[in-house]
């Protein structure tokens, strides 16, 4: 098996530097310490360096770094991007440095080190084989591959854009009404309009700023009715706890040390529709996609939506997720995309319903 890159770290070979400050930053050093693995320091992109401390450290610029050690250190990448400027950046650091790019838990579940694939293997290959065709398998292998070495060839081995993949595996599919769970300020909604020309699209969104912007997205769209929801998808009728940042980090326990706590009304896929059929269910809910697939059961159960789910937040979503997906609905096509992006997040499985 390929050496986990925790095990590799923990041998010190180079120095370590912290490209990144923030949650993901957080919870990087904080695994790091527990395994009692030095960081030489932290530094931030040129042009964005400001005099600030992160977690005791002074955070440094790329350049004074480089000028001080040379190009002989180890990169930990600690943050997240889409942007191609980042990504063409973080590619120089990938030829120049030794690059790693750790994944660490979004929102629960154990570190995907050696010993939990060893227990998970089982469960990992019996995933991995629900899967359609070969191109998800091989993303699946990536997938593993990326949580265990952190190599950033493993990250963008097999990406497409989300309407890309929504196109070419929904194409023949009647689309009605669809439920957007985790809408963001209507991105993915927008999408959906354009290439599957939904009649209605009830996008629910927990985090209230967020949910201001969605709801101009929804006066403004006239290709289809947008309904805004601002509430949590979850498994039953319930007010919870929340870290409202704003961002695709919000989320309903309240993970990230900087957010601002406060609490979120959560419904069901099933009160949301009552009795209106489900044609396409999407959910990216950072970590509360089982949740939100079991507050959906009736509808899942008496529709067989398509679906599509995020896979990537909770370390067991990579195999329990398509377990349940195909629990739910045995006669459905699997299938996994991601869109480009730093780490390996937005892993999306697809489910598709066959014609009889």
């Amino acid at each position: 098996m390929t050496e986990c890159l925790w095990d590799r770290l923990s041998r010190r070979e180079r120095p370590i530097w912290l490209y990144g400050t923030g949650n993901g930053a957080d919870k990087i050093l904080d695994v790091l310490e527990a395994r009692g693995i030095p960081v030489q320091g932290v530094f931030a992109s040129d042009g964005f360096v400001r005099s600030r401390v992160f977690r005791g450290m002074p955070v440094r610029s790329y350049s004074d770094v480089r000028a001080e050690a040379g190009d002989d250190f180890t990169v930990l990448l600690a943050f997240g991007s889409a942007r191609e400027d980042v990504i063409d950046f973080v590619r120089i650091l990938d030829a120049r440095h030794d690059l790693v790019i750790p994944e660490v838990p979004l929102y629960g579940g154990e570190l995907f080190d050696s010993a939990y694939f060893e227990r998970h293997r089982t469960d990992l290959a019996e995933a991995r084989a629900l899967l359609a065709d070969e191109r998800s398998r091989a993303l699946f292998d990536s997938a593993v591959a990326f949580r265990l070495t952190g190599r950033l060839s493993c990250c963008l081995s097999d990406t497409e854009p989300m309407e890309t993949s929504v196109r070419n595996l929904l194409a023949d599919q009647t689309i009605r009404t669809l439920v957007d769970g985790g809408a963001f300020r209507g991105d993915s909604a927008e999408i959906f309009v354009r290439t599957l020309r939904p009649d209605t699209v009830i996008a629910a969104e927990p985090d209230p700023s967020t949910f201001k912007r969605l709801a101009y997205y929804a006066e403004q769209e006239e290709r289809a009715r947008i309904l805004p929801v601002n509430a949590a998808l979850w498994d039953a009728e319930t007010v919870l706890p929340y870290s409202a940042s704003g961002n695709r980090g919000s989320a309903e326990e309240g993970h990230g040390r900087r957010a601002k706590r406060t609490e979120v009304r959560c419904v069901t896929v099933d009160s949301l529709l009552a009795d209106k059929p489900l044609d396409f269910l999407k959910l990216d809910v950072e970590g509360a996609e089982e949740r939100a697939l079991r507050g959906a059961e009736t509808a899942i159960r008496r529709d067989c939506p398509n679906l599509a789910v995020s896979l990537y937040h909770r370390t067991d979503d990579l195999f329990a997720l398509p377990r349940l997906v195909h629990e739910l609905l045995p006669a459905h096509r699997l299938y996994l995309r991601r869109p480009r992006c730093l780490p390996m997040w937005d892993l999306t499985l697809y489910a598709v319903r066959t014609h009889a």
